[in-house]
């Protein structure tokens, strides 16, 4: 029985999925924030550390500077990492800023953000070798705990200062993500279930110390961390026996408070958290070597929290082997995505002005010129709203195109993907071009998987349909509807990575918008191509032999001109504009050819000179007759749109 019910989309799946797992991060962040009135040491002044001891190998922080004309991370070769990380942080962050690939602001942020972190982990470290000796673990063990997860929160930190605000944001289905605040969720909810299913089956007072490790290095405040690893200590003034009383009163409450709210998250796995971090580093545009670095370091914060008794059991042995596994698989496969995101011909690495210089240089089509730039100076204005904490104002990106042949419009759509693209609105910005054929099939119950392919290919870029009017006005046994169907639901779905541009003649794309509500409401932006007049059309053909190493001779510039006011004046709705002018040139080249084997002329003036009457006499007979537009019985998109 057929049935219009939709299959749930990927990108709906996986938004109800971060939504689960980022409510239990939330909740988890609640449980385990510094308590008020946590019995605290005095400690002496928090230590000054110098930056070339910072946690943070210098090779991985290398990684995450940003082309500041492409915004895309630097990619390096292995070995020009490794010699990185024998130089100190204060000199790698000199001599970057040096290159103009971050600010002075952001300098400072990294080094305040750096020494914070490293000054954090010496003074959470103070009094690790008494605690050691309570919970009956090394010294080494905690210390492991806290730098891993320290360094992983530093990494982020990073990775924010360096990372434009608009690659931060991601928008599925109806809600927006910040990728940076899920960064910090995911790592919280890793290490967490990772205590959970390999230190808390332990001696109690280990799984505490070990719990206690976590929680102090993934606080969010450095005041947090020092006052959650301290308060035992500070509470039993260095006595055990007076920790032990303590941590039958505060210590075991904590650890149940978060083993509880850890219960629902057994269905989960750790790779399943890990896969959702490699798919927001992606699209972040991180190089592999920062994704294998995180799972590096998750193997030692596994394996660390598997053995803090001295001995591992054969079950966590067990769970350290899949885990090992299934991240590394993992991270081998965001190799494999970021090299084929890389590679990929959509993805331009030219600024905006080039390719706005580009458009401008286009023959003619002034009013199209000035509804993009118009387009691009709105984008640019919410990219800059967004960046300053203020409201944006949302605005559908789908665009008619409405314009007779060889008016430009698929050029045009190239070029808008890649203003888009270098906006940071498109991830790619690829055009995809088809036609009724490639979305409408023959038979009951294709034709949606058909469109779904079409659609999923375009995904990141923009979907140019020419002639779209086809899908539409052929009676009630046709498929086309369905493929409108299916496309608007996905253009609903995926607003946020996908971009419709439909093409095609004046009246019947009036019509065609005209004829559905939803086109009406998702299509607002009407781009009219007009006709090239004839001095335009004479300059598509100089340029058109100019690119062949041509010249024209003025009384072939004065034929050609005469041709382009008749094949003008005489114009209809089939009129090809630059196809036109192409089928002219290349008339005129295979009656050079000619001439010049009659005559036997050869030399460098003759083989690059087009005459006069190398232009054809008859060519203006030679346009096709209109062809027949299909009635519609719907409304019409008003005139002045």
């Amino acid at each position: 029985m057929e049935t219009n019910q939709q299959p749930e989309s990927e990108e709906s799946k996986l938004c109800q999925q971060l939504e689960e797992l980022l409510t239990h991060a939330r909740q988890l962040e609640e449980v385990t924030r510094a308590p008020e009135g946590l019995p605290r040491l005095k400690e002496p002044p928090p230590l000054v550390v110098p930056l070339h001891e910072s946690i943070l190998p210098g090779s991985i922080l290398t990684t995450l500077f940003r082309n500041p004309k492409t915004g895309r991370t630097v990619s390096f070769k292995r070995e020009e990492l490794s010699q990185l990380d024998d130089m100190t942080t204060d000199y790698l962050l000199k001599y970057y800023q040096g290159q103009s690939l971050f600010t002075e602001d952001d300098a400072t942020r990294l080094r305040n953000s750096i020494e914070s972190h490293t000054r954090r982990l010496h003074e959470l470290l103070r009094h690790s070798d008494w605690r050691a000796g309570v919970f009956s673990y090394e010294a080494a063990k905690e210390e492991a705990i806290l730098r891993s997860l320290l360094q992983m929160r530093l990494l982020i930190d990073c990775i924010e200062i360096l990372t434009p605000p608009m690659l931060t944001v991601k928008q599925i289905g109806d809600e927006e993500f910040d990728l940076i605040d899920n960064f910090r969720g995911f790592l919280r909810v890793l290490a967490l279930m990772m205590w959970q299913r390999l230190a808390a089956t332990g001696v109690e007072e280990q799984a505490y110390g070990a719990l206690s490790a976590c929680i102090a290095g993934l606080a969010v405040k450095e005041d947090d961390a020092t006052g959650l690893i301290q308060s035992g200590y500070a509470a039993s003034n260095g006595d055990q026996m007076a920790f032990e009383k303590w941590f039958e009163k505060s210590g075991s409450k904590a650890m149940e408070k978060t083993e509880t709210l850890l219960q629902p998250m057994d269905k989960h796995g750790s790779d399943e958290v890990f896969r959702l971090f490699a798919r927001h580093a992606l699209d972040l545009g991180l190089q592999p070597v920062t994704v294998e670095f995180v799972r590096q370091t998750l193997q030692t914060l596994a394996t660390t929290l598997a053995s803090m008794g001295g001995e591992m059991s054969d079950a966590c042995r067990r769970r350290i082997a899949v885990v090992s596994a299934q991240i590394t698989d993992i991270s081998r496969q965001y190799t494999v995505d970021f090299a084929a995101h890389a590679a990929d011909p959509g993805v331009s690495e030219e600024d905006l002005t080039a390719i706005l210089k580009e458009l401008d240089a286009m023959v003619g089509l002034e009013p199209v010129k000035g509804e993009v730039h118009r387009s691009t100076n709105f984008a640019r204005m919410q990219i800059m709203r967004r960046q300053q904490g203020l409201p944006v104002v949302e605005a559908s990106l789908h665009s008619v195109f409405f314009g007779n042949p060889g008016t430009g419009k698929t050029t045009v759509a190239r070029l808008m993907g890649r203003i888009y693209k270098s906006l940071g609105l498109l991830r790619r910005g690829h055009v995809v071009e088809c036609d009724r054929g490639r979305l409408v099939a023959e038979y009951v119950g294709q034709t949606a998987v058909r469109t779904h392919a079409v659609i999923d290919s375009a995904l990141d870029g923009i979907l140019f349909i020419d002639e779209a009017y086809s899908l539409a006005g052929r009676g009630g046994e046709d498929f086309g509807n369905e493929a409108i169907e299916t496309l608007l639901k996905r253009m609903e779905d995926d607003r946020s990575r996908l971009i419709v541009i439909v093409a095609g003649y004046n009246e019947p794309m009036k019509q065609f918008i005209g004829s559905n509500p939803g086109l009406e409401s998702r299509f607002t932006n009407y781009l009219n191509f007009p006709d090239y007049q004839p001095e335009e059309l004479l300059e598509i053909f100089h340029r058109m032999a100019a690119q062949s190493g041509l010249v024209c001779a003025p009384e072939t510039e004065q034929k050609v001109l005469a041709i382009c006011k008749s094949l003008y004046a005489t114009r209809n709705e089939q009129f090809g504009n630059a196809r036109e002018m192409r089928n002219l040139f290349e008339a005129a080249v295979r009656n050079q050819s000619t001439r010049l084997v009659n005559s036997g002329e050869t030399d460098r003036d003759a083989l690059t000179t087009l005459l006069p009457e190398d232009v054809p006499e008859d060519f203006e007979t030679g346009m096709p007759r209109p062809a027949e537009a299909k009635p519609f019985s719907s409304k019409s998109v008003p005139g002045g749109r």
